[in-house]
Parts: C-alpha cells; structure tokens; sequence
C-alpha cells in the first residue's frame, strides 16, 4: 500500500514568510517484521528525511500526519492567497 500526502504552501516562522512542502509517502511494509512506516519530507520543516513506524497502516499514518502536526505547532501555514492551512486528514487506503 502506498498513497502519498502532499501539501505545497507558505510557511510563515519569526516574521519571514517563504515556501513550504511536505511529502509524506507510504506506508510501508519493514523487511524485517509486520510493522509499517511512512516516510517524511519537508526540508524546510525538518530539514532531513524522517521515518515514522506503526503497527498498522492507519495507525503508521495517523502518527506521520500527528509527527508534521506537533513540529508546525508554533508556525503557520497559508495558501498562496495567504488563507490559513491546516493539515487535512489523510484519505485514501
């Protein structure tokens, strides 16, 4: 199973607004157990790759989306009209 979630935007952080993305790919199935994982991009936000596991997919999807959640905290996000972005559910299987 592999459905992505992806967010092009604004990132506005100590008074500088500039551009902002976020790739979320997976879940994926670890080689060594039943576990999953989804992969985290955003260089602006976490200037590195991260891994976020679970013991099922949703579950493996539900942290990944919390994880962006809880580091965007004390940011905000806008569209290019400069609307407020929140971090949509993820949908699909």
């Amino acid at each position: 199973m592999n459905n992505s979630y992806y967010l092009t935007a604004f990132i506005q952080e100590r008074g500088q607004r500039r551009p902002f993305s976020l790739k979320i790919e997976g879940p994926f199935e670890t080689p060594d157990s039943r576990d999953y994982y989804c992969r985290i991009e955003s260089p602006e936000l976490l200037g590195k790759e991260f891994n976020v596991y679970g013991e099922d997919t949703q579950q493996t999807k539900e942290l990944a989306l919390k994880f962006v959640q809880i580091c965007l905290q004390d940011k905000k996000i806008y569209d290019a009209d400069g609307n407020s972005v929140d971090l949509a559910p993820w949908k699909g299987e």
